[in-house]
């Protein structure tokens, strides 16, 4: 199952990697969330040659949770796999995930496979592979080292599941964007219905995505904003004000996104193209972060007010 949403090219070389699978007999469901480039056209066109059934679904734009549960809906495999447009998989992905649930008949199993980044149509900085291995998107790293899975590794751009469990758990539509909607729901699943992760270093994919420092620190904005939504959830995961008086007194400060900010950017850009990720590369980070959730926050408090008579 894929969601996409423009990013034609992309969903088309992902498409064609699915042609060279080991194993054969599998559907794919493509969920376009409202592209407005020539996905639709392309896809038709692709579909009319392709190995596999394949079917095409089109919605407004309501975000990747919302596209993945449609697909789920529809779904007529008993087990599913999720991947992103932008997710090339190795000719034996749909094999390993395969046997894995064979081998794992229990509903609550659930696969995630490693992602890493594609060497072809992109440069693959260190930051990238930092971002992969041990940075603030994924923790391929610790998977590798022997951390068992948890919810913290429901990772949707290489994931496999048994239908009916995602159907009676369906991602929560309220995460527009492609940021923690995949963890809450394996937050809640390990909560609330029994998840068992499991890591598949085998069934690998790899990844189209070119990314900066610069990119990432917007996406971290946006990461944040989903996590003051995934505290919202579960409120144990809120963000206390710090202990330290200091602390909260610079916290307004660094956070402030036309003052201190900016230049911290600048410097931490400066610094891991120089010399590679470093400290400053991940305190900036997890500033943007902070400053999505505290505008997140804001946001809301002033929704509530605006309610009250």
């Amino acid at each position: 199952m894929i969601p996409t949403y423009n990013r034609a090219q992309d969903l088309l070389t992902c498409l064609r990697h699915l042609e060279r699978q080991s194993c054969r007999n599998f559907e794919v469901l493509v969920t376009d969330d409202g592209s407005t480039d020539d996905t639709a056209s392309a896809v038709r066109d692709y579909a009319r040659a392709s190995p596999f059934p394949l079917t095409y679904m089109h919605q407004q734009n309501s975000g990747p949770a919302a596209a993945r549960n449609r697909a789920i809906q529809e779904l007529h495999a008993p087990i599913g796999i999720l991947i992103g447009d932008d997710i090339f998989p190795a000719p034996d992905f749909v094999a390993t995930h395969l046997n894995f649930h064979l081998s794992h008949p229990q509903p609550e199993a659930v696969a995630v496979g490693y992602t890493r980044w594609c060497e072809d149509g992109q440069v693959v900085t260190p930051f990238m592979r930092w971002l992969d291995r041990g940075g603030v998107q994924f923790n391929y790293g610790e998977l590798d080292a022997g951390t068992p899975p948890s919810w913290k590794h429901f990772y949707t751009s290489n994931l496999s599941f048994k239908t009916e469990y995602l159907r009676q758990n369906a991602f929560d539509a309220a995460f527009r964007k492609a940021a923690m909607e995949d963890i809450e729901l394996g937050y809640r699943l390990e909560q609330q219905h029994g998840l068992q992760m499991f890591y598949l270093p085998d069934a690998i994919a790899e990844h189209r995505h070119p990314t900066t420092f610069r990119r990432a620190c917007r996406r971290m904005v946006d990461v944040g904003a989903a996590a003051f939504l995934f505290a919202q959830r579960w409120p144990e995961h809120q963000v206390k004000p710090s202990r330290s008086r200091l602390k909260r007194t610079l916290a307004p400060l660094l956070l402030e996104p036309s003052v201190i900010l900016p230049a911290l950017t600048a410097a931490a850009d400066l610094a891991t193209s120089l010399a590679g990720p470093n400290v400053l590369t991940r305190t900036v980070l997890l500033l943007h972060e902070r400053l999505g959730y505290r505008q997140a926050s804001q946001a809301a408090a002033e929704y509530t007010a605006a309610q009250e008579p």
